[in-house]
C-alpha cells in the first residue's frame, strides 16, 4: 500500500451482520479495492507480480458484540513492523451507538480503542455515529489514533459503501487523472486532504453528511464544517 511518513497502510474490516434475512457484505468490495490498488502500485512502482504490493494484512472479521470486537482489533499482526493500520468498522448505527448483535456504545467503543497503538485512523462505515460528540469522546480516548470518519446521518448502504470505497481509494492510490498518453495517479498524502478530495471526486459525499474528524494542536476539526461554501444546508423531514 502507498506509504506515509515511512509506514504503509493495512485496512482491517471488522463487520457485524447487516439483516438477519439476508447476506449483504462489504467483503467483495474491499476485495476488489485490494486487487485495483495492488495494480496500481505495481504499474507506479514496477514491482514484479511475485511481489505485489499490497499486504495480505488487508484483512476481514465478523464480530457480534463488544467483546468479539475487542478480540479482533488487540488480534496480534505478525509483521506489521511500523506499518500503521485503519480499521474500517461495517454495521448498522444510530446516535452513540453500533449496532450488532449486542449494542455498543461509544463509551465502551473508548475504553476499548484507549489501549491501542497501531490504528493510525478509524472509519466507521455506519449511519448516525460519526459525529462532533463521538469524534471528541473517541480521540479523546484513542490518544493514539489521529482522524475517524464516518457519517452523521442515515445513509443508503450502497451509495455509502461507495463514498467508503472512494475514500480508501484516494488514500490508498491517489487521485486518477488521465494526460494526452499514459493514465496515472496522483498522490494524496494526509487523510484529512484526502477527505476534501472525495468531496470534489464524489459529490454525494457532502449530502451524504460524510466528515473526518483530526487532531490539530488547539482542537478537534471536521472536513465537513471546514468547507461551508461547499456543504448545503442541513435540512430535516
Amino acid at each position: 500500500m502507498r506509504t506515509r511518513n515511512g509506514c504503509r497502510y493495512i485496512i482491517k474490516v471488522f463487520e457485524a451482520q447487516w439483516d438477519q434475512h439476508h447476506d449483504e457484505t462489504v467483503k467483495p468490495f474491499f476485495e476488489q479495492l485490494k486487487r485495483d490498488a495492488n495494480e496500481t502500485y505495481m504499474r507506479r512502482n514496477g514491482a514484479q507480480q511475485d511481489h505485489p504490493g499490497h499486504d495480505a494484512l488487508f484483512s476481514y472479521v465478523v464480530f457480534q458484540n463488544a467483546e468479539g470486537l475487542k478480540d479482533a482489533l488487540y488480534h496480534y499482526d505478525q509483521g506489521v513492523d511500523q506499518r500503521k493500520k485503519i480499521a474500517y468498522i461495517a454495521c448498522h448505527g444510530k446516535r452513540g451507538v453500533l449496532s450488532a448483535v449486542r449494542d455498543i456504545s461509544r463509551r465502551k467503543l473508548k475504553n476499548i480503542l484507549a489501549p491501542l497503538t497501531s490504528y493510525d485512523g478509524l472509519y466507521f462505515g455506519a449511519c448516525d455515529f460519526v459525529n462532533r460528540k463521538t469524534a471528541e469522546v473517541l480521540l479523546g480516548g484513542a490518544q493514539y489514533s489521529k482522524w475517524i470518519a464516518g457519517y452523521e446521518n442515515w445513509t443508503p448502504w450502497l451509495e455509502g459503501i461507495l463514498c467508503d470505497l472512494m475514500f480508501f481509494r484516494l488514500l490508498l492510490s491517489g487521485r486518477f487523472l488521465r494526460p494526452n498518453t499514459n493514465a496515472r495517479w496522483n498522490p494524496v498524502h494526509r487523510p484529512e486532504e484526502v477527505a476534501f478530495r472525495l468531496y470534489e471526486q464524489f459529490p454525494m459525499a457532502r449530502d451524504l453528511r460524510f466528515s473526518l474528524y483530526y487532531r490539530k494542536p488547539d482542537r478537534i476539526c471536521s472536513t465537513l464544517e471546514e468547507q461551508p461554501s461547499l456543504c448545503p444546508p442541513h435540512r430535516t423531514r
